[in-house]
């Protein structure tokens, strides 16, 4: 519905064009991404896209063909559970809880992590993802994420030098 009020010496002001041309100032999100291997990437989508849309640009960056293991992970601390990106639900709608606990709202933080493990990393055509999932399973051994003895972890510091 489009309001005109009538301003002096006959001008008149459209209040939805007004409200459109604000919006769409706002329909982009910035959204920084903690890759593996430690730096953070910042990536432009619109707040109506599906959340498919930003794993695949993230995708795109990192040149990752094996996509089904990973995922973006929401970067709230304040819950045990991780919640991960949905790929088929709109992101301002999964992204609105974290407007809350950041001031401003954008840029938002994700975390890109493997999502599924394999039981045999030989099953992983491209070393690419193999070396995606040796960053993750390093990150987690350093982080006390995943419990590794001391012995085991100087043994996997050696195969890694």
């Amino acid at each position: 519905m489009t309001s005109r009020f009538r301003l002096p010496a006959g001008r008149t002001y459209n209040v939805r064009a007004s409200e459109l041309a604000r919006d769409r100032q706002h329909t982009e999100v910035v959204c920084n991404i903690l890759l593996l291997d430690n730096t953070v990437q910042a990536f432009k989508v619109n707040k109506h896209d599906q959340g498919q849309v930003l794993l695949d640009v993230v995708f795109k960056h990192l040149d990752l063909t094996e996509q089904d293991y990973f995922g973006l992970q929401l970067a709230d601390d304040s819950t045990d559970n991780p919640r991960w990106l949905d790929p088929n639900k709109p992101i301002r709608k999964q992204l609105k809880k974290l407007l809350l606990l950041i001031l401003g709202g954008s840029p938002y933080s994700l975390n890109f992590r493997v999502k599924f493990f394999v039981s045999d990393p030989n099953k992983l055509q491209e070393e690419y993802t193999r070396y995606q999932y040796f960053l993750q399973i390093k990150q987690d051994i350093l982080t006390g994420r995943l419990p590794c003895p001391s012995n085991t972890a100087a043994l996997l510091a050696s195969f890694a030098v």
